[in-house]
């Protein structure tokens, strides 16, 4: 699978971002970072092709109300070519991990708050539920 990590918040937690990225490399994925393009024609090739999107957020919104919000801000930056709908999108909060592999978004992991401990605890269950996994 291909991972694109997006940070719109441009906080200061690049290490919890390397965090996610490590892991889903150590598990054989591609692994793509927003800030690692210069060219947006590049960014834009790389959105097209992954065909998951992974969001760190240290706001407060409510995982509907996220999604929503990301929906306007990728049809702000992007032509609407890009089907985002197809993509699977997982977002990091400080209360827990959202997805919308199934139709609505839902909470798969509850946090205490937005930390490297949390993310191990992720991590680890992830692990033991094959999550996250190459297919082989």
């Amino acid at each position: 699978m291909k991972y694109l990590l997006v940070d719109y918040e441009k906080q200061d937690e690049q290490t919890l971002l390397d965090n996610i990225a490590e892991f889903l490399w150590d598990n054989g994925n591609e692994v793509y970072s927003r800030n690692n393009f210069d060219n947006e024609n590049d960014y834009k090739n790389i959105m097209k092709s992954c065909d998951c999107l992974v969001f760190l957020s240290h706001s407060n919104y409510s995982a509907e109300s996220f999604f929503e919000y990301e929906q306007e801000v990728f049809h702000k930056d992007f032509d609407t070519e890009i089907n985002l709908n197809k993509k699977i999108k997982y977002v990091f909060t400080i209360s827990g991990v959202y997805c919308d592999a199934i139709p609505s978004p839902h909470k798969i992991f509850h946090f205490e708050k937005l930390d490297q401990n949390e993310l191990k605890r992720f991590f680890s269950w992830c692990k033991r539920l094959n999550l996250f996994d190459k297919q082989r």
